[in-house]
This record gives C-alpha cells, sequence and structure tokens, in this order.
C-alpha cells in the first residue's frame, strides 16, 4: 500500500517537468525514463557564439605597389612604377665645356640663307639702295664664304658707296674665284678704273689717309661706332679734309646722331659745295631735317 502511494506522489512531481521537456525537445524523441530509475538530466545546450559581422565586398584596388627588394624576390615589376627611396637619383652629366671662340672656328654653312641674301642684295642694288645691299652680300659671305656671286655683288655696292680700297679687293677675289666667270669682263675694268685712285690713295702714306681707310673698312660692314672713332681721328688731324668729314657724318648717322651728323654733312658742303659726294650731302639733309620736323 505504502508502495503505491510513493509511485503515485513520484509521478505527481515528475510530471510538469516531463511536460516542460516535451515542449522544448518536440522534434526530438522523448527518451521515458524506467520505473524505478533517476531522469536523466538534460544536457546543457551551448551558448550561441557571436558571429562576426561579414566583410564588405571588396572594391577593386590597384595593386600594391612592389617594394624595393622586389627584383631581388625576382617579382616581376614596371620599371616606371617603381619607386626605390633607397636608391640615388642620378644626377644629369654635366655639358661639356662651350669652346671659346677664336679666329679658327668655323663659321655657319647656309648655302641656301646665302642665295637668298643675295637674291635681295641684287635687288637692293638695282634699287640704289646700297647700305640694305652692303648688309645682305656680306651676310652671304658669312654663311657661304668664296661665294663668287656675292664677293661681286659686295664690290659692285663698295663702288658705289665710294669705298674704292674696298671694292678693288674684292674685284680682284671675285677673279680669283672665278677667272672666266660671267662678271670677270666687268671686274677687269673695274679693277682698272679704281687702280688709279688706290694707288694714289696708298702713295700718300699719311696718318689721315690710314684713318679713312681703316674707317671705310668699318663702314663697309656696316660696324658705324669703330668706322666714328676713326674718322673722328682724322678730322681732328686734317679739319678741312672734306672726304673725312662726310664719312663721319654717314658713321653718325648709322648710329642714330642725326644732328651731329647733319653739321658734318654741312661742313663737308662748306669745303667742296662741288665735291663728289655733294648731292648725297644735301640728300641726306633735308632727310635730318623732314625728320626732325
Amino acid at each position: 500500500m505504502r508502495r503505491l502511494l510513493f509511485l503515485a506522489l513520484l509521478l505527481l512531481c515528475l510530471g510538469p517537468a516531463r511536460f516542460g521537456y516535451a515542449q522544448n525537445n518536440q522534434d526530438q524523441p522523448q527518451i521515458l525514463p524506467q520505473q524505478g530509475a533517476p531522469a536523466p538530466k538534460p544536457k546543457r545546450q551551448p551558448k550561441p557564439q557571436p558571429q562576426a559581422p561579414a566583410a564588405p565586398p571588396q572594391q577593386s584596388e590597384k595593386p600594391p605597389q612592389p617594394g624595393p627588394d622586389a627584383e631581388q624576390k625576382g617579382e616581376s615589376s614596371s620599371i616606371d612604377s617603381q619607386i626605390n627611396l633607397d636608391a640615388h637619383v642620378p644626377l644629369p652629366e654635366p655639358a661639356p665645356p662651350a669652346t671659346e671662340a677664336d679666329d679658327k672656328t668655323l663659321l655657319p654653312w647656309d648655302p641656301h640663307r646665302a642665295d637668298k641674301d643675295i637674291e635681295v642684295g641684287n635687288y637692293n642694288l638695282r634699287q640704289k639702295n646700297y647700305r640694305a645691299a652692303l648688309d645682305r652680300f656680306n651676310d652671304a659671305l658669312q654663311y657661304k664664304p668664296g661665294d663668287a656671286e656675292a664677293t661681286y655683288g659686295l664690290a659692285v655696292t663698295q663702288e658705289k658707296l665710294d669705298l674704292m680700297a674696298q671694292a678693288y679687293k674684292n674685284y680682284q677675289e671675285y677673279l680669283k674665284i672665278l677667272p672666266g666667270g660671267p662678271h670677270a669682263k666687268e671686274a677687269q675694268e673695274a679693277i682698272k678704273r679704281l687702280g688709279p685712285h688706290v694707288e694714289m690713295r696708298n702713295d700718300s702714306g699719311t696718318q689721315v689717309e690710314h684713318d679713312i681707310e681703316v674707317g671705310e673698312t668699318y663702314l663697309s660692314l656696316n660696324n658705324f661706332d669703330a668706322a666714328r672713332e676713326r674718322f673722328e681721328d682724322a678730322v681732328r688731324l686734317a679739319p678741312a679734309n672734306a672726304k673725312a668729314c662726310f664719312r663721319l657724318a654717314q658713321s653718325l648717322q648709322g648710329l642714330r646722331r642725326i644732328e651731329p651728323a647733319k653739321l658734318y654733312y654741312q661742313k663737308y658742303l662748306d669745303i667742296e659745295p662741288q665735291g663728289p659726294f655733294a648731292a648725297n650731302a644735301k640728300k641726306a639733309i633735308a632727310d635730318i631735317n623732314a625728320f626732325l620736323k
């Protein structure tokens, strides 16, 4: 009798626990305890581990630049994209020292430019623009030394400017280059025509004539300042030398010193009113007066 009561109380005590366990394990097979055996303790459920947040989708990135040791490890890399912080920046090679210009320095060689200068020089010569022609022929001989056509054109221009010694020399130079050239006959006649004037100038042997000759050489190169110095020396030694006054006026005009140039043009006319340069001096004075108005 007591045993039956004990079993009834035991079932009543185990009934609620068994019902709750069954609800929590609906999907699992239930194992009922045998009568008279202690009920098995429920297994502890493992605590859920917190999941790491999902990594955001990686965006396309540029591949990392290889380090300074990439070449040593055999990794392929572009030379342009490598930056080696340990390497020294290569310095540019020093430029070779510039050679100083001397008499042996070669002049530029440009025959096409020389031909163009000769063409323009001949045009200026026909237009009686002798100073412009002088510049062109001198320029042509710089870019093509020894050119026969430029040498002859320079001689004709110098004769027109009454630079007799220089013209005489270049006529002779032309005949050396082309003894049978197209201008050989004209050059020979010019040498005969200018010969007496050059010989008379050389026979004088005075310092004034020497200064005038050297000044005319500078004037033939349009080196007006050097010519001015020589003609000033000549005028200082011989104030009544009409040619020295006229050449000095030309040099001053070339230097854009027009008022002193006008004075020496007038001085030339006072010394030789009917001289060989009288017409040129009068025209120069008229041009200066028109400019000064």
